[in-house]
């Protein structure tokens, strides 16, 4: 089995230096990497130094097959393995009644987009512990992701796997999640990991009461809002799924003892508890009034006996802190709706409305509306 992707020397030596083997000193002058393990008695793995030798594609694939057999693993998995020695990789495994080697193409968008945004989440988090980040657009957050990528699927189920390279950002988070020292991107897919069993053993204890009560009583929570929001995302009513979470921690870094090697289960029935828990964290912040500016997008009042409409009006309102538009519904009096009604008509024309936001899923509620008025120009840059 010759691989496609040529592994370097150095590369499969430090995998193989961090499973136990050792290197023999002596055939170094020799150009040869021949390493032993007290595991494995008269046994040896040896190989060329020298990528260009002739025959160091051949000697890799036997140094794959006879490593797969002594540990028992596939021959195509110890070449996954050494190939991501440099990789953290997240693997997610949907689970659903039918044929789950394949999804509905809206599901997968939607499953990908949830990925990025679990990524963001956790990243922040371990940059800046809060129960809600007010936007996932942190510069640091948004390299975590640039820099992983997605990698090919798996038989067996759908599988959305993303390799997150542990050595590609020199920074350091704030979050007390590991002691090691580890590298910022082993730091996110670490918290990352404790937050998904924190959140599934809360759920599977009856414990989740206890668990939120922690989280807002803590000045660095591990689990955000925005975390929950992007988990809950990942279960489509239509299909069903469950979902597996796993984690194949590079080579390079040792990962503490007390992380499970296991896959993570999160069961159909748990996503409603994620939901809950999102709601739990998201309003436990203070709803201050807020000036907001955007446009109408939909009329739903009804008119009164005098002949003037009020009531329900669909806004798409620009929130400045978190870089995005949401659609907000929002009930108007007689004069304010009039102003509504005026600018859905006019092409260009803007308003601007102060009140309460409220969480929850599009459209969002806004209440306690203190000021509303026509703007005929585009003020979002401002």
């Amino acid at each position: 089995m010759s691989t496609e992707k040529i592994v370097a020397p150095t590369d499969l030596r430090d995998y193989l230096k961090a499973q136990g083997w050792t290197v023999l000193e002596a055939a170094i002058k020799d150009r040869l990497y021949i390493l032993e393990n007290k595991d494995f008695p008269r046994r040896q793995l040896a190989y060329p130094m020298d990528m260009t030798a002739p025959d160091y594609r051949e000697s890799l694939d036997r140094v794959f097959w006879k490593l797969g057999d002594i540990t028992g693993q596939k021959l195509e998995n110890v070449v996954t393995r050494v190939q991501a020695l440099k990789d953290d990789v997240l693997r997610l495994r949907v689970f659903f009644d039918g044929n789950d080697n394949s999804l509905p193409l809206g599901f997968a968008a939607t499953l990908v987009q949830n990925t990025e945004k679990l990524l963001k989440a956790t990243a922040c988090t371990v940059l800046r512990p809060r129960m809600h980040h007010p936007r996932l657009s942190l510069v640091e957050a948004n390299q975590f992701v640039e820099k992983a990528r997605f990698q090919q699927t798996e038989n067996g189920s759908f599988v959305l796997k993303v390799a997150c390279p542990v050595h590609s950002m020199e920074i350091q988070g704030n979050l007390d999640i590991d002691d090691t020292g580890a590298p910022f991107v082993r730091q996110v897919t670490l918290a990352l990991q404790s937050s998904l069993y924190k959140l599934t053993s809360a759920i599977e204890a009856d414990t989740l009461d206890v668990l939120v009560s922690n989280l807002k009583s803590q000045t660095a929570p591990l689990i955000s809002s925005n975390f929950c929001e992007a988990l809950s995302a990942m279960h489509d009513e239509v299909v069903d799924n469950s979902l597996d979470v796993g984690f194949d921690w590079s080579a390079l870094h040792a990962v503490p003892q007390s992380v499970s090697p296991r896959a993570i289960k999160i069961q159909r029935d748990y996503f409603s508890r994620i939901e809950e828990v999102r709601r739990e964290l998201r309003t436990q912040e203070q709803h201050d009034e807020e000036s907001f500016i955007g446009t109408v997008e939909r009329l739903d009042g009804a008119m009164d006996e005098s002949g003037r409409r009020s009531g329900d009006v669909i806004l798409a309102l620009l929130l400045p802190d978190e870089g995005e538009t949401v659609r907000v519904k929002v009930s108007l009096s007689a004069d304010d709706y009039g102003k509504a009604d005026t600018a859905h008509m006019t092409n260009g024309a803007y308003v601007r409305v102060t009140g309460r936001l409220r969480p929850g899923r599009q459209p969002r509620q806004l209440t306690d509306i203190s000021y509303f008025e026509l703007i005929a120009r585009d003020l979002r840059g401002e």
